[in-house]
Parts: structure tokens; sequence; C-alpha cells
């Protein structure tokens, strides 16, 4: 399994919290869960860190079955709309976003 990560990276504006996060919820998330190939979307909105953690707000997760599922994901027509539709949202917010691609492995709890 391979997921897609997208840090978020700074701060929700002042005052803006709720509705940003509604906005995620309403217009970002839909075209998350439509991409081809995603078996699992998480959306993360950071309550607490370290005191000297980075100032994350929120973190994206998709899972995807292999790489070519994960190639075409990026390659769907879905993208540039849903980057659009961020880009727009991300107004409401003082930062950047990243993403990583990482191999991962779920363990149980010892005992």
């Amino acid at each position: 399994m391979l997921t897609r990560t997208a840090i978020y990276e700074g701060r929700v504006r002042d005052g803006q919290e709720a509705a940003f996060f509604r906005r995620v919820q309403d217009e970002l998330e839909p075209f998350w869960r439509r991409f081809p190939g995603v078996t699992a979307v998480r959306v993360q909105r950071c309550v607490a860190g370290d005191a000297d953690a980075r100032p994350i707000a929120m973190i994206l997760e998709m899972d995807f079955p292999d790489q070519a599922a994960l190639d075409a994901c990026l390659a769907s027509p879905i993208r540039p709309e849903s980057h659009a539709a961020t880009v727009a949202v991300m107004e409401m917010f003082e930062g950047r976003f990243y993403h990583l691609v990482s191999e991962g492995r779920t363990l149980p709890p010892a005992g």
C-alpha cells in the first residue's frame, strides 16, 4: 500500500477556522473521495503538537494499492479541478502544502 500525504504547514487565518474546515469538508473532500484507485481518505485536523513542532493545521492521507493506482490518480482529470478548489480554499490559510508518498504497514498493539 502507498499513502500520498498532503501536509498543510501553517495556520488558518484568525477567525476563519470554522469556515476553513467547513469548506474543506464541503468543497475538497468530495474531490478527494472521487479520485480513481483511492482505497481510503483520511483528513486530520491537528489539535495539538509539541512546543517546538512546526505548525501543521491539517494532514490529508490518501491510500492506493500500488504505484499504478497512484499514477492513475495523478493523471486523472479530477486532479486539476481539485487543485483549483484547493487554491481557492487556501486563501483562508497562511502557509503552504506539500506532498509525501510513503509505503507502510499496520502493526497490531503488543500484548
